[in-house]
C-alpha cells in the first residue's frame, strides 16, 4: 500500500469510504490474494485483525478494515491509507457499515477460541476413544507418541473400569496436536491439565487423589466459579444420564473433588445461588445439616430430559394470539396486508381503522416503520437456505481478545440468538418495567432514543479485586464514571489532541500500549448525550448510563482519578447476558466504541425507557409484538422451526394452561413463546401449492386468502379498462393452468399512462406468464388473446421451415418462432 502524507480530515475520509463500490472492494481482495496477507497488512502499518469480511457464501475472508484502506487506492485518483492514517487510527464502524451496505458479510473470529471443544461430551467422547486404544490400539495414530504419563491424570465422569485418564493425549486427541507442542501439566493456560480444568473437570494424580492448586498459577480457576462447574459434571449430569430423579451433593466432597482449600463456604454459597440454578436448569435446593459447613447437603430435583422442574407460573391475561398466514398468487398485496395486520395488533382497531385505504396508506407505512424502530415488529424473509440456526440459534466465532495473536489460535464458537428468539425474548419484558425490577421507572418522561447519540461500553473497576466492585457501586451512587490508568491531570486544553496525550504518556512509567487511545476516547471522542453500557466480565453488562458532563480531573488516594458526570438509568448488579443486546461478547478494553449494527437497539431502548409507556392497545395488556415472516413456504419449516414448531400453538405459549418450555440445543436456556408475540407469515401460491405446505405449520396456523380484486383498478387508464384486462387474463390462466397462478392487481395499481401499462405487460406480466407455461408460447398466446391463425396483440409468430433433409411430416405439427411485438394492441381492452 502507498502511503500519502497530507491526511485528510474525518469528513473527508467519509466522502471517500461512500463512493467505494465492490468494484474497488474485490479489487483490494485481489491485492491481498497477491501479496498474502502478512505482507497486505504489514504494508499499511494493520495489526492482526478481529474483524474479517467474505463475499456471500465464499470460504476466504479479508481483513475488514485494512481491506476498506486498501480499496481507496483504487478509486480514480484515490490512494491507499495507513492504518494511522484511516480515520486517525479508528474507522472501524464506517468500514463495516459500507462493506455491509455493499453485501459483504461481515465475521468476527481469529482469537483464542479452541475452548469450544472441552465440552463434557467431547472430552467423555475423547475418554471413550482413548479406552479403545488402551485394549485394542484403536486410535495409534492419535495417541502412540504420548508416551506413558507422569504427574497429571483427569478423572472422568461417568462409569468406568477406569476413571483415570492422562491429560496430554485427551487434550491432543481434542486439538488434532502432537505430543511436542505442548505440555500436559497446568503451569500455563493452554497446558493440557489447565485446560481440563478450566472445563470443570477434576486432575488427580495416579491413584485418582485430586491435585491441590499451585498458588502461584494465578490463572486456574477457584472459588465459587470453579465449584459450580466440578458439581455439574461430576453431579448434575451423571444423574440426569442414570434417569435419577434426585441428587444431593455434600459441600464437602464437593469442596475436595475441586482442589479447593478451606473454602467451604463458597462451595455452599454457589450451590445455594441462582447462578448454579440456570447453569444446571435446576430449582433451587432443599438443604440439610448445618449451615454451610463441610457436611451440609443439598439435593437438586432433576426431571428425565434435564431440565428443571418450573415453579407453576401465573397465568397472564388471556388475549388471542395471532397465527396468521397470507396465500394467494403473486401481485395480490400481501405484503402490504401484513404491514396493515401489524400495526392493527399492535395498535388496536380503532387507531388502524383510520389508516385504511390507499389514501392512507404513507400514514400505515409511518406507524409500520415506527413500530419496527421500536423493536415492536420484526421482518424476515424465508428463503430455501434458511436454517434453525440463523431464525432461532445457531454458533457463531467468538474471539476471546482484540486481536489475533501472533501463533493463529482459533476462534471460540458462542451460542448466538436468531431473530425469532430476539423477539420472543423482548417480548417476554411485557410492558418493559415489569421484567425489569432494578430499571428506575421513567415514568413523567419522553422515551429515550439512540439516534445521535454513540455507544461505549465502559469497565467500571476490575473485576479482579474487590476495589472494584466499589468503583462500580460509587459510581452509580454518585453519578458518574470513574477511569483509572495513570494520576496526570488531563484538563489542560492541550490534550485535546490525541498526539499530546500519547507524547505525554511516553514520559509516565508504566503505562500501556493501549492507554492513550483509551484515554483519548474517553477525554475526547465521549461527547455528552452518548451511552455508557458498563461490562461485568466479558460476558454479561450490567448498568447503562448517559454521559451528561465533561472530563474531569479529581485526585484520589485509590486511583481512579478521571471522571464523566453520568446519569445512570438502568443497572442490575448481578448482570444480564451479553446475548440480550449484543452479537458477541464484550472484548477486555476498559473503554471502546460499540457498533450500532451489532446492538440490539430495541432491547437497549427497553431497558432505557422501562415505565414509559409505548402504546399498548390497551391499558393492562401485555404489549403486542408482530414477527413477519414473508414467503414463509419457501423454506424448510421443519428444518427452520425445528422442535419450536410446538410452542406456535396458542394454548402452549407462556403462561397459558398447558405452558410449554424447551431447552436449546446450543445455549441450553430455557425458551418459550409468550402469548403477546404474534406471527403473519406471507405464501405465494404460484411458487409452491398450499397442499405441499408443512401439516405440522398448517395446523397451527389460520390462513386467509387474497385473490386479485380488478376491482381496485380504475376502468379508464390511457384508453384501457384495467379491470377488464386482468379479469380477462385471469380466466384464460385459471382455464389453461389454475386459479394459484393469477395475475394479481398490484402489478398495475401503479399504472396511470398507456406507457405504463405496456411497461407492466412487456416486462412483468409476459415474463410471469412464460415461466408459468414452462416456455409454451403457444398457450402465453392464447392468454394474450393471440393466436397464429388470428390477431396479434402482444406476441407474433412466424412458422419455421423444416431444415434441408428433414422431412416437414417428422414433426408432429407446425413449428413456430414466438416474439414480442414492439408495439401492443389493447383494442380488446378498450375503456
Amino acid at each position: 500500500m502507498t502511503e500519502q502524507s497530507n491526511v485528510p480530515d474525518k469528513a473527508q475520509h467519509q466522502a471517500l469510504v461512500d463512493r467505494l463500490t465492490r468494484k474497488e472492494v474485490d479489487a483490494a481482495m485481489r491485492e491481498c490474494d497477491q501479496l498474502g496477507l502478512k505482507a497486505f497488512l504489514a504494508g499499511g502499518g494493520f495489526a492482526s485483525p478481529q474483524v474479517w469480511v467474505s463475499d456471500g457464501g465464499k470460504e476466504q475472508s479479508y481483513p475488514a478494515k485494512a481491506t476498506v484502506a486498501a480499496a481507496l487506492g483504487h478509486l480514480p485518483d484515490g490512494c491507499a491509507l495507513a492504518a494511522k492514517e484511516f480515520f486517525n487510527g479508528f474507522g472501524e464502524a464506517q468500514s463495516f457499515a459500507r462493506l455491509e451496505a455493499l453485501g459483504y458479510r461481515i465475521l468476527r473470529k481469529g482469537a483464542g477460541g479452541e475452548d469450544d471443544a472441552f465440552s463434557r461430551d467431547r472430552i467423555e467422547a475423547a475418554m471413550d476413544a482413548y479406552d479403545q486404544f488402551r485394549t485394542s490400539g484403536a486410535h495409534a495414530d492419535a495417541f502412540s507418541s504420548f508416551g506413558e504419563p507422569k504427574e497429571f491424570w483427569v478423572r472422568s465422569t461417568r462409569p468406568r473400569q477406569d476413571k483415570r485418564f492422562p491429560t496430554k493425549p485427551i487434550v491432543g486427541y481434542l486439538l488434532g496436536k502432537a505430543a511436542s507442542t505442548f505440555n500436559g501439566g497446568w503451569s500455563q493456560p493452554g497446558d493440557a491439565a489447565a485446560r481440563l480444568h478450566a472445563a470443570g473437570y477434576v486432575i488427580v494424580d495416579q491413584h485418582d487423589t485430586p491435585l491441590p492448586l499451585p498458588d502461584q498459577h494465578t490463572h486456574l480457576m477457584r472459588g465459587a466459579e470453579r465449584a459450580r462447574l466440578v458439581a455439574l459434571n461430576y453431579f448434575i449430569e451423571p444423574a440426569r444420564e442414570a434417569g435419577l430423579s434426585a441428587v444431593t451433593i455434600r459441600a464437602g466432597d464437593l469442596h475436595d473433588m475441586a482442589g479447593l482449600v478451606k473454602n467451604w463456604a463458597n462451595v455452599c454459597q454457589a450451590l445455594e445461588g441462582e447462578m448454579f440454578q440456570k447453569l444446571a436448569s435446576v430449582p433451587a435446593p432443599t438443604r440439610s445439616g448445618p449451615e454451610r459447613s463441610t457436611t451440609t447437603e443439598y439435593t437438586f430435583v432433576l426431571t428425565q430430559d434435564g431440565a428443571a422442574k418450573d415453579k407453576p407460573m401465573p397465568h397472564a391475561v388471556h388475549t388471542a394470539t395471532t397465527n396468521l398466514i397470507l396465500y394467494g398468487p403473486p401481485g395480490t398485496g400481501k405484503t402490504y396486508q401484513t404491514a396493515w395486520e401489524a400495526v392493527r395488533i399492535c395498535l388496536g382497531d380503532a387507531v388502524v381503522a383510520d389508516l385504511f385505504g390507499e389514501e392512507n396508506r404513507y400514514r400505515l407505512m409511518a406507524e409500520y416503520r415506527r413500530l419496527m424502530s421500536e423493536g415492536r415488529i420484526e421482518f424476515v424473509t424465508f428463503h430455501q437456505s434458511m436454517s434453525y440456526e440463523e431464525f432461532v440459534e445457531g454458533l457463531r466465532p467468538s474471539v476471546d481478545g482484540e486481536e489475533v495473536p501472533d501463533n493463529g489460535a482459533g476462534f471460540r464458537l458462542e451460542p448466538v440468538a436468531g431473530i425469532f428468539q430476539r423477539i420472543a425474548r423482548r417480548a417476554g419484558t411485557g410492558a418493559f418495567a415489569r421484567a425489569m425490577p432494578q430499571a428506575t421507572p421513567n415514568t413523567g418522561r419522553e422515551p429515550i432514543s439512540l439516534e445521535g447519540r454513540n455507544v461505549f461500553q465502559m469497565s467500571l473497576g476490575s473485576m479482579s479485586d474487590k476495589s472494584g466492585e466499589q468503583v462500580f457501586e460509587e459510581s452509580l451512587e454518585t453519578g458518574i464514571a470513574l477511569f483509572g490508568f495513570n494520576s496526570v491531570d488531563w484538563t489542560d486544553p492541550k490534550y485535546d489532541s490525541f498526539e499530546e496525550i500519547e507524547r505525554r504518556l511516553e514520559t509516565e512509567p508504566g503505562s500501556q500500549p493501549k492507554e492513550p487511545r483509551m484515554l483519548h476516547m474517553f477525554r475526547n471522542q465521549v461527547q455528552e448525550g452518548d451511552l455508557f453500557i458498563v461490562s461485568k466480565g466479558k460476558s454479561r453488562f450490567r448498568a447503562i448510563g448517559i454521559v451528561s458532563g465533561p472530563y474531569e480531573y479529581q485526585q484520589r488516594s485509590t486511583g481512579y482519578n478521571h471522571r464523566r458526570a453520568v446519569n445512570w438509568i438502568w443497572s442490575d448488579p448481578e448482570g444480564r447476558p451479553w446475548q440480550e443486546i449484543h452479537d458477541s461478547e464484550f472484548a477486555r478494553d476498559t473503554i471502546y466504541s460499540l457498533s450500532k449494527a451489532r446492538l440490539d437497539i430495541a432491547a437497549i431502548k427497553q431497558l432505557l425507557n422501562a415505565g414509559v409507556p409505548l402504546g399498548a392497545s390497551e391499558p393492562g395488556d401485555e404489549t403486542p409484538f408482530v414477527l413477519i415472516i414473508d414467503e414463509i413456504n419457501r423454506a424448510n419449516i421443519s428444518k427452520v422451526f425445528g422442535e419450536l414448531i410446538t410452542l406456535l400453538e396458542p394454548d402452549k405459549r407462556l403462561g397459558r394452561r398447558d405452558e410449554i418450555q424447551l431447552t436449546l440445543p446450543y445455549s441450553k436456556k430455557r425458551f418459550g413463546v409468550p402469548q403477546n408475540l404474534h406471527i403473519i407469515g406471507t405464501m405465494n401460491t404460484a411458487d409452491r401449492s398450499i397442499a405441499l405446505l408443512d401439516t405440522a405449520l398448517r395446523r397451527r396456523f389460520t390462513f386467509k386468502e387474497l385473490m386479485p380484486n380488478p376491482a381496485v383498478l380504475s376502468p379508464n387508464v390511457g384508453g384501457i379498462n384495467l379491470q377488464k384486462l386482468l379479469t380477462t387474463i385471469n380466466d384464460r390462466i385459471e382455464y389453461l393452468f389454475d386459479r394459484e397462478h393469477q395475475i394479481g392487481h398490484a402489478y398495475f395499481t401503479g399504472c396511470t399512462s398507456l406507457g405504463a401499462v405496456e411497461d407492466v405487460m412487456r416486462h412483468k406480466v409476459i415474463p410471469l406468464l412464460s415461466e408459468y407455461f414452462y416456455e409454451d408460447w403457444s398457450k402465453v398466446a392464447a392468454v394474450l388473446g393471440d393466436g397464429p391463425q388470428g390477431p396479434s396483440r402482444f406476441l407474433e409468430a412466424r412458422r419455421l421451415a423444416a431444415p434441408p433433409g428433414i422431412a416437414a411430416d417428422d414433426f408432429s405439427g407446425e413449428r413456430l418462432r414466438w416474439r414480442v411485438k414492439d408495439q401492443f394492441d389493447f383494442s380488446e381492452f378498450a375503456a
